[in-house]
This record gives C-alpha cells, sequence and structure tokens, in this order.
C-alpha cells in the first residue's frame, strides 16, 4: 500500500507541473494583444481571428481524434505533445508577420490538445473511483496556476523585454517539463492493482480503441448536454484569458501592467475553486456531483451580473467579481471535463472514459474557436460595452444545460436499476 502511494504521489506531482506548464504556452497571447497589434500592425479582426489559429486545431484534434490516448499510451502523448508544443511556441517569438504568427499558434494548439484527455487517463488510472473529484479538483489547481504564473510571467517580461521574449522565456521553461513527463508510468506498468477502481484498464493500442467513435460517443446518455455545458463554460474561460487584460485597459483605464496582474483574479479563483468544489462533491453530493456543479454555476451567473453593475466601482469590487467568477468558472469545468466525464465514458459508453473526455473537452474547445470572431462582431455592434452581457447570457445557459446533464443521467441510473421503469 506504501507504494501505491508514493507512485500515486510521484503521478499526481509530475501531472500537476506538466499541465500547469501548458498555460504557460497559451496565456501569453492574451497579454501580448494589448501591444501586438500596435507592434504587426494588427487590427481587431486579425487579433480575433489569431484565438482561433490557436484554438482551432485543439477542438479539431479533440474532437475528431478522441481515441489518442488509447492507441499510443497517455506517457508518450504527454512528453511528446508538450516538447512539440513548446517547440511551436518559441517560433512564434521570432514571427515577422500575421500569416507566420497564426501558423506558429496553430501548431501550438495542434499539440497541446490531446494532453488533457491523456492527463486524466492517466491520473484516473492511479486514484480510487471514490476519491476522483477531489483529485480532479486538486490537478485543475495546476490550471489556474499555471494561467496566473504564465500571465503574471508574461505581463512583467512584456513590461521590460517586449512580447517576443514572452513566448521564448514560456517555452524553455516548459520544454523542460515536457521532458520530466518521460517518467509517468501506468498502474498496469508498474504491475499494480489500484484498491477501489471499478473500472478495467484500456491497454494502448488495444480493441478497445476500434469500438470508439464520435457518433457512438455523442449519443450516449448526459453527453451531449456535457458538451454544450462545457461549450459555454470554456468559451468564457477562454474569453476572459485572451481578452480580460485588453478589456481592462480599454474600458476601465488599468496600465498594461495593471490589466495584466488584475485579471490573474480570474485564475486565482479557479486555484481555489477547483479543489473547495472537488472536497465539497465528495462530503456532500456523492453520487451526484452535477447536483452541485449546477448550484455552483448559478453562482457564478450572479456574480457577472453584479460585475456588470459595479465594473465601474474601484479595484475591490473588480478584485472580488473576478475571484468568485474564476472559482464559479474553473472548478466545474476541472468536475464535467475530468471526473464526470470518465465517469460517463467508463459506465455508459463501454469503459471509453478518456474518449468522452477528449470529446467533452474537444466540444468545449470550440468555445474557444468561436470566441475570438463573436468578441470581434459584439464589439463590432456595441463596443466593449456588449462584452459582460455576452458572458452573462453563456454563463446562464451553461447551468441550464448543467441541470439537465444532472437529469438525464439521474433518469438513466434510474432506468438501470428498475428496467422496468419509464425514464
Amino acid at each position: 500500500m506504501d507504494s501505491i502511494k508514493c507512485y500515486q504521489l510521484q503521478c499526481f506531482v509530475l501531472l500537476w507541473l506538466g499541465y500547469c506548464s501548458t498555460y504557460f504556452l497559451r496565456k501569453p497571447l492574451g497579454v501580448v494583444k494589448t501591444v501586438l497589434g500596435e507592434e504587426l500592425e494588427l487590427g481587431m479582426g486579425e487579433l480575433a481571428w489569431l484565438d482561433t489559429a490557436l484554438m482551432l486545431p485543439y477542438a479539431a484534434i479533440q474532437v475528431g481524434a478522441p481515441g489518442l490516448t488509447d492507441r499510443f499510451g497517455a506517457r508518450r502523448i504527454l512528453s511528446g505533445g508538450l516538447i512539440c508544443a513548446s517547440i511551436a511556441t518559441f517560433l512564434s517569438s521570432i514571427a515577422p508577420t500575421f500569416l507566420y504568427l497564426a501558423v506558429t499558434l496553430t501548431f501550438t494548439g495542434l499539440f497541446l490538445a490531446p494532453l488533457w484527455p491523456a492527463s486524466s487517463r492517466m491520473l484516473s488510472s492511479w486514484f480510487p473511483d471514490s476519491r476522483l473529484n477531489s483529485v480532479f479538483g486538486l490537478i485543475n489547481t495546476a490550471t489556474y496556476t499555471g494561467g496566473l504564473g504564465g500571465t503574471a510571467l508574461a505581463a512583467t517580461v512584456l513590461q521590460y523585454q517586449g512580447w517576443r521574449k514572452v513566448f521564448s522565456y514560456a517555452s524553455s521553461f516548459t520544454i523542460c517539463v515536457g521532458f520530466l513527463l518521460i517518467l509517468l508510468k501506468t498502474p498496469q506498468d508498474r504491475k499494480l492493482e489500484v484498491p477501489g477502481k471499478m473500472d478495467k484498464p484500456v491497454t494502448p493500442g488495444r480493441d478497445s480503441v476500434g469500438k470508439i467513435s464520435v457518433m457512438s460517443l455523442i449519443k450516449t446518455v448526459a453527453v451531449k448536454e456535457l458538451c454544450i455545458t462545457m461549450f459555454c463554460l470554456k468559451f468564457v474561460r477562454f474569453m476572459m484569458y485572451l481578452w480580460l487584460p485588453l478589456y481592462l485597459k480599454k474600458t476601465l483605464g488599468y496600465t498594461n501592467m495593471q490589466a495584466g496582474i488584475l485579471s490573474t483574479m480570474f485564475d486565482l479563483g479557479g486555484i481555489f475553486g477547483s479543489p473547495l468544489l472537488g472536497i465539497t462533491l465528495d462530503k456532500f453530493y456523492p453520487g451526484v456531483p452535477l447536483k452541485g456543479v449546477t448550484i455552483c454555476m448559478f453562482i457564478g451567473t450572479i456574480t457577472v451580473g453584479i460585475f456588470i453593475l459595479t465594473a465601474s466601482g474601484g479595484l475591490g469590487m473588480n478584485f472580488a467579481c473576478l475571484i468568485v467568477l474564476g472559482a464559479t468558472n474553473c472548478g466545474p469545468d476541472s468536475i464535467l471535463a475530468g471526473s464526470v466525464a470518465i465517469e460517463v465514458g467508463n459506465r455508459k459508453a463501454e469503459g471509453n472514459g478518456a474518449g468522452v473526455t477528449s470529446l467533452v473537452n474537444g466540444i468545449g474547445s470550440v468555445g474557444g474557436v468561436v470566441e475570438g470572431p463573436v468578441v470581434w462582431i459584439v464589439w463590432g455592434i456595441a463596443g466593449w460595452a456588449g462584452i459582460l452581457p455576452l458572458v452573462l447570457v453563456l454563463t446562464a445557459c451553461g447551468t441550464l444545460t448543467c441541470a439537465r446533464t444532472y437529469v438525464a443521467l439521474d433518469r438513466s441510473n434510474k432506468a438501470e436499476s428498475n428496467p422496468h421503469s419509464i425514464a
């Protein structure tokens, strides 16, 4: 048992560091937008399409190839993907034109795409089912710690050394982490059995891969609802990542560095919100995590409304609203795309937990693909005043579809326990 705990800790630390580092590659774009338009002579539309260049391949790979982790194994995907994404990001630092930068961002998104499904597969293999919500809540602090650290580094480097160094410093760190991830191994690699696991492990390259198809996964109970909920969550999250510093500068008069640092409050909320939500779900909502997630997202919807009314009320109100919004957006993200998706896939889709995770996260990431053009369109119609109402609408829609996901799974579970009942 002691050896299992030791390996669990090793796996958790390596995965935490690995996924944390991916946000050092994603966050610079949102920060450097405050000067990128001037230095490369880019308009608002071109800045918006850079978001799509980063996020389109990310979503396309997750939706179109949900079985990559089962085919090649989590360790190869994690290490190789992070190293290649780091190289692509370094090449962004020498971009002379919009087209060159768009291409390098495309490859960054391409190589980052399979990392979360692979992380979910590796993590879930090492921990008992009864602890997955807590573990995924804790691992997702990596997302927002990385977001906070990546933004703080980018804002500081941008202030003193320019936007090109932002990309080069971030990639130098992450490529080292990529080589560390080679140390990861599954319980099957170490010939160990983890107590409390009800799901059979999937061996890379075996027959289970052939069973995965996008359409069959979409038809799985509650998967469509999960996908729509994640779309709304990720639209808002990537909108915050890639536009919040510019929004704060243009509408509230903050400097480049002030806007960059204040935007990290969203990430700070995620750091506390993710583990707190995971622990709360395991303690107060065992077996029904979606009920607690829906309540959390409803609180987030109210917070956006308060932010709209108090945005000009000063630093204190901005600080508080962004922290709560970060907690109520980022916490549900980790649970829905992690433990819930894994459980739905393993129990409702013939053990394809990684496939459902990839699909849900991929469809969610389509929100990141379209948020740039949508923000551009809304900005063209209503100016910066239209941005927060857009966040409110999406957050409310996500809350409603999360509630529908809970209802769909509840009906399915009751029907399985009583085959003669009417769902």
